[in-house]
């Protein structure tokens, strides 16, 4: 039931406040190496290993060493964890090995399903994102290379970068809900910290319901725009 006094609006501050001391703090801390058990790569020339896309260093890179169109790095993630950004790393340094058009695969080794196709804007010389705000732990993320710029035969990467948390990481308590973490939430104030943690819950699992139905729900891009207006 509706706890007594309560509002949409209280609903809204709570959704807030959920975000601030969870998933946004949890996403300042780069964990690439922590989170990746091994990576992959489809090829690579000499002296331009796969150990160079998490060495963290500007002058080195990854280079491919094979047909185009044929390019990809696959992450091979640890168990629990759940991506929210990743990054591709260019080496801006011949136009030529910068990739134009990436996409984004990810799921069991076996069932990898597309999660989304990039094209990287020609002015990009730096870090692209590729992938943001997964909901659920994938095994493994593969990063195919479909084009490279002025149509370019192989491709270089500086490197990745990625902030991810453990699925654990976000499991609610009580002791969440402590008066002084509400300070900034007038709305919460004064509400008793039981309540607050089983409303939490009951959002919660309304998240992972719309996530679960929410690729039959949104049209494809394809689709047109008034339909996409009906369902908004």
């Amino acid at each position: 039931s509706v706890p007594p006094g309560w509002s949409y609006e209280h609903d809204m501050e709570l959704g807030r406040f959920l975000y601030d001391h969870s998933e946004r703090e949890l996403q300042r801390v780069d964990r690439t190496k922590e989170h990746i058990s091994s990576i992959e790569v489809s090829s690579h020339a000499e002296d331009c290993g796969v150990a160079h896309l998490t060495d963290n260093q500007t002058y080195t890179f990854w280079e491919s060493d094979g047909p185009p169109g044929q390019h990809w790095v696959r992450l091979n993630m640890k168990k629990g964890t759940i991506v929210k950004r990743l990054w591709l790393m260019l080496d801006g340094q011949i136009s030529s090995y910068i990739p134009r058009r990436v996409a984004v695969y990810g799921g069991a080794p076996n069932r990898l399903q597309h999660l989304r196709t990039v094209l990287i804007n020609e002015n990009s010389f730096q870090d692209v994102c590729i992938l943001r705000d997964m909901k659920s732990h994938l095994p493994v993320l593969e990063i195919r290379i479909l084009e490279c710029r002025d149509q370019g035969y192989n491709v270089r990467l500086r490197g990745i970068k990625m902030r991810s948390f453990w699925e654990w990481d976000l499991i609610l308590n009580a002791d969440m809900f402590r008066p002084a973490r509400l300070v900034r939430y007038p709305l919460l104030e004064g509400a008793d910290a039981d309540m607050l943690y089983r409303r939490a819950v009951l959002i919660q699992r309304f998240v992972h319901l719309v996530d679960s139905v929410l690729h039959y729900m949104i049209p494809f891009p394809e689709d047109s725009i008034g339909t996409f207006n009906a369902l908004r």
